[in-house]
């Protein structure tokens, strides 16, 4: 993988755990937000990797490189196989055309950067 795709990734991950204990203490719909993605991602009918399957999909369509970086880490660690992710994004590519697929190429590499750091323990 490119390194500055690699330091891409790592730095989200840094910023998103980093930023988080600031929004829990500054910003006032954050608890309510983090509650809601609880509830929203908690088994049911459908399962959490399904659930993360259908968020890594919108990321995509939606062009969010830090929402893709999350739900695919989340659906991998919730059990989502390759096949099923390259899954996931043919259904972004088919909601979202061209820049879609451009897109998704980040969800790919932030899939093997989560597989590497499960791998190495971190």
């Amino acid at each position: 993988m490119e390194n500055f795709i690699q330091q891409k990734i790592a730095q989200s991950v840094r910023d998103r755990k980093v930023v988080h204990q600031t929004f829990v203490e500054n910003v006032k719909t954050y608890p309510s937000f983090l509650e809601l993605e609880k509830h929203a991602f908690s088994e049911g009918v459908l399962s959490k990797k399904v659930k993360e399957l259908m968020a890594l999909s919108i990321s995509i369509v939606t062009k969010c490189e830090p929402c893709m970086e999350w739900h695919v880490q989340q659906a991998y660690l919730a059990g989502a196989t390759d096949q099923e992710i390259f899954e996931t994004i043919d259904v972004a590519i088919e909601m979202g055309g061209g820049p879609a697929a451009a897109y998704a190429r980040f969800a790919v590499l932030a899939l093997e950067y989560h597989k590497q750091q499960t791998h190495q323990g971190n």
